[in-house]
């Protein structure tokens, strides 16, 4: 099954084999996605939003599946081989409890608006279009990034375990992902990703046994190396690490898309608290992989492979059937990964049209986006440095809008709430040019040149700062305008919603009575 190379990748799978394994999990994928999604592809409510569709079990898998990717691979065990223990279990910490921000945000949303079905619909309704539309394109960007760094650790690990071009199964992947989705939406995409989810548990459980029975380093090579006492670094990670994936998951529709798709608010709080522990284990066991190599003699800090390959180190040392193994687990993660990528996607894109774009062009243009991504895959950019980027970028802008679900900030018009967002990015710079002192690598902060793991607090300040800063600048700016209305002698800004229908919102002014368009949540019609 496998063939010889050099020993820094260990045994490849050969290429017949390869081909079988990818083409036979994409095969039998495809045919759950199209089984899946034949209820859902008529019906454009399941299509859609599949809202109260779920029940705890399979609505924590589903939590499970937007939390991992094939990159887990690599950013979990590169975290144990820098911060050892503590930053595996910061990194596991931290990608599992924001799933308790949506145990507690979902319902407000539901209060709120009981047909509500997407982040970009309530801020629609409470701040109007032009937020409407930052935070659409936004997200856009953002599932775009994602999908970015999802596709270029599934070309790594082609590479790496295979003699093939990662460049054809991986078009070929998200061609299958593509053709299920777009057939199904939503439902399919949950559906799919549950059973995916049961299979991935299975082929981890078989990975760990297998590891744990023949990679047994001893005790003075735990010594030696260490990697056990707590260090800095781990104890910043819990704090960056928390904060960067809870503000950032805000922005990834596919987590809104499962916590509406939960039946009921208190389903959806079990489904968090199983959700968590699923994604907690999974997440740790994963990342104890880079500690062990370095305990191992597989990597070593000393050698030229980098940390982020410390797992395929490991896999290297064993029989060639493990790496066929991982290969399946691999493409098994990136199938759940980029068809819940896509899934946000078209939500993405068909809010930012306002559902007045025909379905079919929508999904048209999901297709066509794939392209780019491909590209900017093919170019193998740090995929932590892209996460992070993406975090940063969240944990700047989300809280001013997060703020609109609070009665006692019906005062926050969309004007305060467009300066917060901005002013996160700003506090991030001021910061930077402040601790660093002087301005050039003070606003090169926002781009995280050295990473995460740096000598100094300069990361761990950013992703402080950002989300404070946002919140300093929307209250300066609402103090500032409401200020300056009563100077005026005008009515001061009131959210209020509208009595008639006891769903819908108004945007106006509380003295102006006229009515805002009425944004109905789509109805579950033919597609």
């Amino acid at each position: 099954m496998a063939d010889s190379t050099d020993s820094t990748n260990g045994p490849k799978v050969s290429s017949p084999a390869a081909n079988a394994l990818i083409y036979v999990t994409l095969i039998s994928f495809l045919a759950m996605g199209l089984l899946a999604g034949w209820r859902s592809h008529r019906n454009a409510g399941l299509f859609l939003k599949a809202i109260k569709s779920q029940s705890v079990w399979a609505l924590s898998l589903n939590f499970l599946a937007v939390n991992i990717g094939a990159g887990i691979f690599f950013t979990l065990p590169e975290v144990g081989t820098i911060a050892g223990i503590t930053g595996v279990f910061a990194y596991a910490f931290a990608a599992a409890a924001p799933l308790f921000v949506f145990a507690l945000v979902g319902p407000l949303f539901r209060k709120h608006n009981s047909k509500q079905w997407s982040m970009t619909a309530f801020i629609m309704e409470r701040f109007g279009r032009p937020l409407h539309i930052l935070y659409s394109i936004i997200c856009t960007l953002f599932v775009g990034m994602y999908l970015v760094s999802e596709l270029t650790t599934i070309y790594s690990v082609f590479q790496l375990l295979t003699p093939l071009h990662p460049l054809a199964p991986m078009i070929i992947i998200c061609v299958v992902t593509t053709i299920y989705t777009a057939f199904g939406g939503v439902f399919a995409s949950l559906l799919t990703d549950a059973i995916q989810c049961i299979l991935i548990f299975v082929l981890i459980i078989v990975a760990v046994i297998v590891i744990a029975v023949n990679v047994r380093p001893s005790s003075e090579a735990i010594q030696q190396v260490g990697l056990v006492k707590p260090t800095k670094m781990g104890g910043e990670l819990f704090v960056i690490l928390t904060l960067a994936i809870a503000f950032s998951n805000m922005y990834h529709q596919g987590f809104w898309q499962r916590t509406f798709a939960s039946r009921n608010d208190r389903e959806l709080r079990w489904a968090t608290f199983f959700g968590f522990w699923m994604v907690f284990i999974v997440t740790a066991l994963v990342g104890m992989a880079g500690p062990l190599a370095a305990w191992a003699g597989t990597w070593s800090a000393d050698s030229d492979v980098p940390g982020s390959s410390a797992f395929f180190t490991i896999i290297a040392s064993l029989s060639g059937w493990v790496s066929g193994l991982t290969l399946v687990l691999t493409t098994s993660l990136s199938c759940c990964a980029i068809d819940t990528c896509q899934t946000a996607l078209f939500a993405s894109l068909y809010d930012l049209v306002e559902q007045k774009v025909n379905i079919w062009i929508v999904r048209a243009a999901v297709v066509l986006l794939n392209v780019p991504v491909i590209l900017l895959a093919m170019r193998a950019p740090d995929i932590l440095q892209v996460y992070l980027l993406a975090d940063l970028m969240a944990s700047a802008t989300i809280l001013p809008v997060l703020c609109g679900l609070s009665r006692r900030l019906d005062f926050i018009h969309w004007t305060d709430a467009l300066v917060g967002c901005f002013g996160g990015i700003i506090a991030v710079g001021c910061f930077g040019q402040a601790y660093l002192g002087n301005r050039h690598d003070g606003w090169r902060l926002l781009l995280l040149d050295g990473g995460l793991y740096v000598d100094d607090e300069r990361v761990l300040g950013a992703f402080c700062f950002a989300p404070l800063g946002s919140m300093v600048f929307m209250f300066f700016f609402a103090g500032l305008r409401m200020a300056v209305t009563r100077l005026l002698g005008r009515p001061q800004f009131k959210y209020e919603k509208r009595k008639d229908t006891g769903s819908e919102a108004s945007l106006t002014a509380k003295e102006s009575r006229q009515p805002e368009a009425e944004i109905n949540p789509i109805s579950d019609t033919k597609c």
